[in-house]
């Protein structure tokens, strides 16, 4: 029987994710954490990124803002939305990156939206970023991502009270469940600066984190910046990682395996 060390996010989780995935790996799992995607004119703005990873069947959790995603959204995603891998598995997810994303926000036209902004705002700009994507995309989303990873204790109540939402990332949070929900922030920095991915750096910062995050990884990118050099840049990274055999995985999958397995 494989001796396998229990130090998933504070709990005995790592043991029954090698179970459902097949194998034991020495390797981190994956987060690939996608943000600030929306559409125009029936084509997403990170397409050629999309579809490179489309066509790797790289699992790879996409954040769109709501109010970013035109009348088009449906013809721009479906074809990630339908994604399978060999398994028949969902290639993308698609998870809440808010509705306006932005920083000028009352009280002061200062605060970003999920970070020093009333309850009753922050529930509003909640249900309805989830309500757009549900009627545009017809995806009901479970995970969460704040504009910024900026939260407070109202975006604490408000994720509490969607019983939709499982999984919030890079909140700033210790990573494991609170009040049910699970919180992934073992972050790994593939970008040096927002929509600047780097290789070299990202080799190092996996390098120094390893041994401080040896099961699950998030990676955040913002690939609607991504020239052809910041492109090539990502494409060193995933070429790495598949290199180092870690596998990609989606955040609510993670969620729903260990329900499963759980009971």
């Amino acid at each position: 029987m494989l001796q396998i060390k229990k130090r998933f996010i504070g709990f005995a989780l790592l043991c029954n994710l090698i179970l459902a995935f097949g194998h034991a790996n020495a390797q981190p799992m994956v987060i690939l954490k996608l943000d600030d995607l929306g559409s125009k004119n029936g084509t997403s703005n990170a397409a050629p990124v999309l579809d490179y990873l489309l066509d790797m069947k790289i699992k790879t959790a996409i954040g769109v803002i709501a109010v970013r995603l035109d009348s088009t959204a449906l013809k721009a995603y479906s074809k990630y939305i339908a994604a399978k891998n060999d398994k028949n598995e969902n290639i993308f997810e698609v998870w809440n990156h808010g509705f306006t994303h932005t920083n000028n926000n009352p009280p002061g036209g200062d605060k970003r939206e999920f970070d020093g902004t009333g309850y009753q705002f922050q529930k509003q700009h909640f249900n309805t970023a989830d309500s757009i994507v549900f009627k545009l995309l017809g995806v009901q989303m479970h995970t969460f991502g704040s504009p910024y990873n900026a939260v407070d204790s109202n975006t604490t109540r408000v994720i509490a009270e969607n019983k939709n939402y499982k999984v919030v990332l890079l909140d700033g949070k210790k990573s494991g469940y609170e009040r049910g929900i699970l919180h992934m922030n073992n972050r790994v920095n593939m970008e040096v600066a927002t929509g600047v991915p780097n290789f070299d750096q990202f080799v190092i910062q996996y390098n120094n984190l390893i041994g401080k995050y040896p099961d699950v990884i998030v990676l955040q990118g913002h690939p609607a910046f991504y020239d052809v050099a910041k492109f090539e840049e990502l494409k060193k990274i995933i070429v790495f990682l598949q290199g180092k055999k870690c596998q990609f995985v989606l955040p609510y999958d993670l969620y729903v395996l260990n329900q499963k397995l759980k009971r």
